[in-house]
């Protein structure tokens, strides 16, 4: 095979081994790479008076998620990186609190809340 026909199947212009290459970025089988709908801590109940949940750099997840963790066994503490999908350029870290949020959901401190509302605009 030439070497730029092969270089263009690993670019992701075409099949390698009957495999269709995606230029889509894949979290590889054994990660934690979750799609959750975001809320503000304040909507959290009891949330609105936590002030270590409202301003710190922790995030309220779902039990589901420490059971998916866990199956994966991986080393805590975890950092988690947050993404808004409307916005692949917006991201920032966080770490996890407490597994207490209803499934599906997360709820996340008002000025990550306020950092993905703004880079929407961007």
């Amino acid at each position: 095979m030439d070497p730029a026909a092969l270089f263009s199947q690993f670019a992701g212009a075409g099949s390698f081994m009957g495999a269709a290459l995606s230029t889509q970025p894949r979290a590889p089988p054994n990660a934690f790479d979750e799609h959750y709908r975001a809320y503000s801590v304040a909507m959290l109940p009891r949330g609105g008076d936590r002030e270590n949940v409202t301003y710190g750099g922790k995030i309220i997840m779902p039990p589901s998620s420490l059971a998916r963790l866990t199956q994966l066994n991986f080393p805590s503490p975890w950092m988690f990186q947050l993404r808004n999908p409307a916005n692949s350029a917006a991201s920032t870290h966080a770490g996890v609190l407490e597994f207490i949020a209803d499934e599906g959901c997360v709820y996340l401190p008002h000025w990550v809340c306020f950092f993905f509302d703004r880079s929407a605009l961007v």
